[in-house]
């Protein structure tokens, strides 16, 4: 269960956002995939990013990274780099010792070891992801198709909330109590992709709340973002309803836009209703899989119990993780994309 985004963003270049683990080959499933189009990812891609620190999210990302030896590696601003790792470690977004501890620590000896042989910090990162920022341009004369990769949050409104919830984890802490969750997705990276005349947005886990300081509507009452109108659209949340803003609909997408969502079975979501208003704004959705492949069956009582003693996690055996590919032509914006529904990716809206 997780989540990983790859752009092809042209000239054989490209970029990771998040990732997850392939049940079957125990390895991040942006090397298998990258793997099987033969791509050298040691030199082809140019950006690793991590939205923000939830387990499905971020399983396998150290590897990922170790791999893309030429990547930058890019986090959310609103925490200090070090800072991020304290609240890591103290749960506020995981349970302590899960995977995000894991990979962070990992990823921070990467890019000391880069530094260490005299990489330049720019150079590997971390780059920190803020509203409006400029994260990658790929827009030499050289090239037949043009790419820019921009953050358009964190916004200025979540730094103080992110300073706050570090206190709070603290001082939970100290209590011998589990710090509240309630802030990472806030907290989290939404990216625009601009590739020849192609635009790509990709929502991350942010959720829609009142106010214009935070959240999706400091991202539409932005007058600094990125022009137009992206066309392809991962939306926020795994769909839930916590995340929609109606005005992303209006002044961030074009009509009817490709929508790709992934599922969280811990949740089940998306849930029906959310398909449901989903579908009322585009016929074009897309779900990488049904959460219901994930749900564990239910065991007697008796056995229930047996495993909690065991200290026992049983988890769903799946097949192959399912994925949606579009590819379109980055030089024109009237070609249909060509679509691939893979492992149980599924259309929505029929």
């Amino acid at each position: 269960m997780g989540e990983c985004v790859l752009v092809h963003v042209g000239e054989g270049d490209w970029i990771v956002v998040d990732s997850c683990i392939d049940s079957q080959s125990g390895q991040p499933v942006a090397l298998n995939y990258l793997g099987s189009l033969g791509v050298d990812v040691a030199s082809q891609v140019k950006l690793v990013v991590a939205t923000h620190w939830h387990d499905d999210h971020i399983r396998g990302l150290a590897a990922t990274l170790r791999a893309a030896a030429s990547a930058k590696f890019v986090d959310s601003a609103a925490y200090g780099f070090q800072d991020l790792l304290r609240v890591v470690e103290l749960g506020n977004t995981t349970a302590p010792g899960s995977s995000a501890t894991r990979e962070y620590a990992d990823i921070v000896r990467i890019l000391e070891e880069r530094q260490g042989k005299g990489e330049k910090r720019e150079a590997v990162g971390p780059v920190r992801a803020l509203a409006n920022r400029k994260l990658l341009s790929l827009t030499s004369t050289g090239r037949s198709v043009s790419a820019e990769v921009f953050s358009l949050s964190p916004a200025d409104g979540v730094f103080s909330r992110a300073e706050a919830e570090l206190r709070e984890a603290l001082s939970a802490i100290k209590r011998r109590r589990r710090p509240r969750r309630r802030g990472p997705n806030q907290l989290s990276v939404v990216l625009w992709l601009t590739v020849g005349v192609l635009n790509v947005l990709l929502g991350a886990d942010l959720e829609h709340v009142p106010g214009t300081t935070e959240g999706w509507q400091a991202i539409v009452g932005s007058v600094e973002r990125p022009v137009g109108r992206a066309r392809f659209f991962k939306v926020p949340h795994h769909g839930s309803k916590n995340a929609d803003c109606p005005a992303c609909w209006t002044d961030l997408l074009v009509e009817q836009p490709f929508v790709i969502l992934t599922p969280y079975s811990p949740s089940m979501l998306p849930k029906h209703e959310d398909i449901t208003r989903l579908c009322g704004r585009t016929p074009r959705v897309f779900l990488t899989s049904d959460p219901g492949r994930y749900r564990l069956p239910r065991r007697d009582n008796a056995v229930e119990k047996t495993l909690r003693e065991l200290s026992a996690k049983p988890r769903a055996l799946v097949g192959q993780m399912g994925h949606v590919r579009l590819r379109s032509d980055a030089r024109s914006a009237d070609q249909e994309p060509v679509l691939l529904l893979r492992n149980g990716a599924q259309q929505q809206c029929a």
